[in-house]
C-alpha cells in the first residue's frame, strides 16, 4: 500500500545505491545524494539552488555533534536512555542549523533545517534505530518538534518495536527477520514501521480488519 501511494522507497533505494548503503557525512558527494533524497521525501524548503548552505550546515553539525551518535549497527529496541538522550541532543542541534537563505522585505533570513528534515537525516544515517517523523506524526504522538519531544517519540517507537519483537518471537522468529518474512529483505524493521505510520497516520488510511485479511488469505 505504501508503494502504491508514494515513490519514497524508490528514492531511498537510490540514496542507498549512491552511498554504498552507508552514508559518510564527511563525503560531499554523499551530501549531494542526501539532499536530493530529502527533496524527494518532501523537504522542499531545502532549496536546490542553496544545497551548498544545507551541506555546509550538515558538515559542521556532523563534526561537532553527529559523530557522537551510537554505532549504526544498534537497533531501536537496543537503545538505552543515554542513547535516546544523545539522539535528542544532536537532533536539537541539527534542526536549528541553516538550510537556506532568503531575502524578504530587504532582510536576510535563514531557513532552518527544521524538525522533519532533521529526523529524516538521522534516519538516513542510523536506519536501524532513529525513526523519521513529519508534522502529522508529531501531532498524533503529541510532540511539538522539540528535542524533549523527539526523545519521547523515540521512546514510544522503542516500546512499539519491542512489542512487535515479542509478537515475532511468539511466531518463532526474531524481529530482525521480519523484513525477510514480508518479502522486503532490503529494508529494516524500523523502515517497515515507518511505512505503517506514514500510511495510517500521515495519509490517514484505514486498514482492513484482521478478519478481512484472513478472508482474503483464504481465497488466495
Amino acid at each position: 500500500m505504501y508503494d502504491s501511494l508514494t515513490p519514497f522507497n524508490k528514492s531511498l533505494k537510490l540514496l542507498k545505491h549512491d552511498t554504498g548503503n552507508s552514508i559518510d557525512l564527511a563525503n560531499l558527494e554523499h551530501h549531494r545524494s542526501l539532499l536530493r533524497w530529502l527533496n524527494d521525501w518532501g523537504c522542499r524548503h531545502l532549496a536546490r539552488d542553496q544545497h551548498h548552505v544545507a551541506s555546509r550546515s550538515i558538515r559542521d553539525w556532523y563534526l561537532a555533534d553527529g559523530a557522537t551518535l551510537f554505532a549504526d549497527t544498534i537497533a531501536t529496541w537496543e537503545l538505552e536512555d543515554f542513547d535516546l538522550e544523545t539522539a535528542a541532543r544532536v537532533y536539537g542541534a541539527l534542526k536549528d542549523m541553516a538550510a537556506a537563505r532568503r531575502v524578504r522585505a530587504g532582510r536576510n533570513l535563514d531557513v532552518s533545517i527544521g524538525p522533519t528534515a532533521a529526523s529524516k537525516i538521522l534516519f538516513a544515517i542510523r536506519p536501524k534505530a532513529l525513526m523519521p517523523w513529519d508534522e502529522a506524526m508529531r501531532v498524533a504522538f503529541e510532540c511539538d518538534g522539540s528535542p524533549d519531544s523527539y526523545f519521547k517519540y523515540l521512546g514510544e517507537i522503542k516500546h512499539l518495536t519491542s512489542h512487535i519483537g515479542n509478537l515475532c518471537r511468539k511466531k518463532g522468529f526474531q524481529v530482525d527477520d521480519l523484513p525477510q518474512r514480508l518479502g522486503r529483505p532490503e529494508s529494516t524493521a524500523l523502515a517497515l514501521i515507518n511505512e505503517y505510520l506514514w500510511v495510517t497516520v500521515t495519509r490517514k488510511v484505514r486498514l482492513p480488519s484482521s478478519e478481512t485479511i484472513r478472508q482474503w488469505a483464504s481465497l488466495s
